[in-house]
């Protein structure tokens, strides 16, 4: 995949390891501290406000991921039953759309940001966390969501000023039919090979 998504494929599959560790590491984190709740009556303390955290961040950056794989839920009564050319035209209007709500979300996670490193803002919590800290992260997640609908309308631009109508559609239509069977024949076909090992 010789393209400029390829670098963004390869952030994003990183992430998406990333965050499934950093999530399964959560929730190691607080069985451990209800075990010892119910045990021993003690508390690590501060492993929500942790989870709470990650969720964010793992949140913010999961949006890129779920781009790039065309997974974001889009009603598609109408669109199914249109011709190509019409069907891209809605594909670059959702993607627009989309531009604008990361837009307002860079801008107010951002202003979040900028009053937390201006005030020294610590968590109310005994970990006593520099908010600073979670929220950059945060921030990166949803400034690296900007980049990826801003690659991906560049390429979209540049196959439809080549008539490339198929790639515009490859790129940010949604799944069709075909694409959705194979896509859960394969999953099944994964399961069954594992459970026959």
């Amino acid at each position: 995949m010789n393209t400029p998504l390829a670098p963004l494929h390869r952030i994003t599959r990183a992430c998406a390891w990333v965050g499934g560790i950093a999530l399964l590491a959560c929730a190691l984190l607080i069985s451990l501290d209800l075990i010892l709740r119910k045990v021993f009556g003690i508390s690590m303390g501060g492993a929500d406000e942790i989870a709470g955290y990650v969720l964010a961040i793992v949140s913010s950056w999961a949006f890129p991921i779920a781009l790039l794989k065309r997974s974001h839920i889009r009603v598609d009564i109408l669109y199914s039953r249109l011709p190509l050319k019409p069907r891209i035209g809605l594909d670059l209007l959702a993607l627009a759309g989309m531009a604008v709500f990361v837009g307002a979300l860079l801008w107010h996670s951002g202003m979040v940001l900028l009053d937390s490193i201006h005030y020294g803002s610590v968590s109310t919590t005994p970990l006593q966390v520099p908010l600073w800290l979670p929220q950059s992260l945060w921030f990166a997640g949803y400034l690296f969501f900007a980049v990826t609908i801003l690659v991906l309308a560049w390429s979209s631009l540049v196959h439809l000023h080549r008539q490339n109508m198929a790639a515009v559609s490859a790129m940010v239509g949604i799944h069709s039919v075909d694409e959705e069977i194979n896509a859960q024949s394969s999953i099944t076909r994964f399961g069954t090979d594992q459970g026959a090992r």
